[in-house]
């Protein structure tokens, strides 16, 4: 069988030589290199696959950000001078004004009003009251013409804001109005108007209050992170736009062609106004990114790859000489030395591992022990049932003629014994298999009882009890019949009285085959038999049976005698349940 295996294990080395190999060390290397450097060059692909629409969609929304920003800091200002605006609108004093109280005390409390409102504001913005005939005009600056209704009272005029306001509104709530090219005397330009309607008490249109918010009002707030080349304003109420940036430009929409662009310009509607802001961002920008990012992708793309290199060499040679210290151990086992250890290594997994290995080297160690010491004492216990036997051909030849010569005189006695006699020799010359089945140990027990018998038919009395399904079960050779012979020689045999009783039950419980038997002679102290020691008590037999059933099974096995001098004596086997032949 071993020149077999060997024979195997050969054919399978060269199987795996003929195989191409490679180190461990090599392989982990190869490993970690693609599990690192894999990823750099996926993204990198990806990214001048998607990186215009990347970069588009990243400037879009920081574009959309900050218009939503600008958007949110121009409508703030642009309620600051509402709320202004109403002020003036509603105080009693420009009221009083308008409806003709004029004198000059009320004139000055005007002018103060307007100050004081306007205050921090008027290199910002000025403020500006008109009566509906034009005959009252105050303001924190110079007086706009434009707003001189005596001169300008047409509606259709598209420059007059006070006609644009006529037509968008008819109550007194607040209008904001830009127009093209609108500037104030000293020729700054406004960014919008925002105009109130004065209403007296009767509910009559008294005037206007006028504040023309100057551009530099509006451009400081914007554009804080210089994102956008320009700045544009729409109106399209007027059909006007300006620039917050640059406010030298202004005009109707065909004088901003970047506003015709498909791309690179964001919009935002202004919320309750006629105003839309959008934002020009630089085509170079997108250009100036992609490079810039590229650029230090490479970079990163070479050192990435330099430290992958670098880690996979470390993390291979540290996992490959653990490997390696475990591979070594293995062929000293090769070779016979089962003193080979390996120790701590560190790593949690590699210490079960290691651990796992001196285990199983320690039980493979102890298992050829308890194979070889099993082996001597099944051989020792068939040399001793041998030893006293003549040469096996003589001895059978003999009983078949004295079975013949029985049978020819009708001595039926004598023909049994030699039957049973012939069963007996045949089981223990039969010495190539371990185990048998329940039947063929039942049949020698059985022979050797009915020798017994013959011998004592008057005082012997025996039973066995075994159910048919268990007849095919599997137990070890010469476990039963040295208990049996025992239990008749030392317990019934040195008993005083003719009535010899002798049990052999044999059941399944649970996953355990149990077998006992039990006679009623003359029993013995347990207190100082050891099962251990049993040889050297001189009952051979069983620290014969008890040593090979425990080198066979471990601890799923149990072996208990229970004996009362003058009573009985009840030797129990337990054994695992075996349905076939587990050589």
């Amino acid at each position: 069988m071993s020149a077999g295996l060997e024979g195997m294990a050969k054919a399978s080395g060269d199987q795996v030589e003929r195989k191409f190999t490679t180190s461990l060390f090599s392989r982990l290397l190869f490993y970690f290199l693609i599990v690192m450097i894999v990823p750099f060059i996926l993204f990198l692909t990806y990214y001048f696959a998607s990186s215009d629409i990347t970069i588009e969609n990243a400037i879009r929304q920081q574009a959309m950000t900050l218009l939503e920003k600008d958007s949110t800091d121009i409508l703030t200002i642009l309620d600051e001078y509402r709320h202004k605006g109403y002020v003036i609108s509603s105080s009693e004093t420009i009221v009083k004004l308008l409806e003709g109280e004029s004198d000059e005390q009320m004139e000055k409390d005007a002018y103060n009003l307007l100050y004081n409102t306007m205050k921090g504001d008027t290199y910002l913005a000025s403020a500006n009251v008109v009566s509906e005939d034009g005959q009252i005009r105050i303001s924190t600056h110079l007086f706009p013409e434009k707003y001189d209704l005596r001169t300008y009272s047409n509606e259709w005029d598209r420059t007059n804001i006070l006609s644009i306001a006529n037509q968008k509104a008819k109550s007194n709530s607040s209008s904001l109005i830009s127009i093209e090219d609108h500037r104030n005397e000293n020729g700054k330009q406004i960014f919008a108007s925002i105009l109130r309607r004065v209403l007296g008490e009767d509910g009559r249109m008294l005037g206007y209050v006028i504040i023309d918010i100057y551009t530099d009002a509006i451009s400081p707030t914007v554009n804080s992170n210089a994102l956008f080349s320009e700045l544009i304003i729409t109106d399209n109420t007027t059909f006007s736009a300006f620039s917050l940036l640059h406010p030298s430009r202004y005009g109707t929409f065909d004088d901003f062609p970047e506003l015709m662009a498909d791309n690179n310009v964001y919009s935002i509607g202004m919320a309750g106004t006629d105003f839309i802001l959008h934002g020009v961002v630089e085509g170079e920008l997108f250009t100036e990114n992609l490079k810039n990012m590229t650029l230090i992708l490479m970079i990163s793309l070479i050192i990435g790859i330099a430290i992958s290199i670098l880690l996979s060499l470390v993390f291979s040679h540290s996992i490959s000489r653990r490997i390696g210290t475990l591979t070594n151990s293995m062929k000293l086992i090769e070779t016979g030395d089962f003193s080979a250890q390996i120790g701590r290594t560190g790593i949690s997994d590699f210490d079960f591992l290691a651990s796992s290995f001196n285990v199983m080297v320690r039980r493979i160690d102890q298992l050829i022990e308890l194979t070889r010491e099993e082996e001597n004492k099944l051989r020792e216990a068939e040399r001793k049932q041998l030893e006293s036997q003549m040469n096996p051909h003589f001895l059978f030849n003999t009983l078949n003629t004295i079975k013949a010569l029985a049978r020819l005189h009708g001595e039926n006695d004598i023909y049994t014994i030699s039957v049973r006699l012939g069963k007996l020799l045949r089981s223990n010359i039969d010495t190539h298999r371990s185990i048998e089945t329940v039947k063929e140990t039942l049949d020698i027990v059985e022979s050797y009882l009915m020798i017994q018998k013959i011998r004592f038919p008057e005082k012997l009395h025996y039973r066995i009890s075994c159910p048919d399904e268990l007849k095919n079960a599997m137990i070890p050779r010469l476990i039963l019949q040295p208990i049996v012979e025992n239990s008749i020689v030392h317990g019934l045999e040195e008993k005083v009285g003719d009535d010899w009783q002798l049990d052999i039950d044999i059941r399944r419980d649970g996953d355990c085959l149990r077998i006992s038997v039990k006679d009623n002679g003359k029993g013995f102290s347990t207190s100082d038999f050891s099962l251990k020691e049993a040889d050297r008590n001189g009952h051979v037999g069983l620290y014969n049976v008890y040593r090979r059933l425990e080198l066979r099974y471990g601890a799923n096995r149990r072996f208990d005698i229970e004996s009362k001098p003058g009573e009985y004596t009840l030797v129990v086997i337990e054994i695992p349940f075996e349905e076939e032949a587990k050589e």
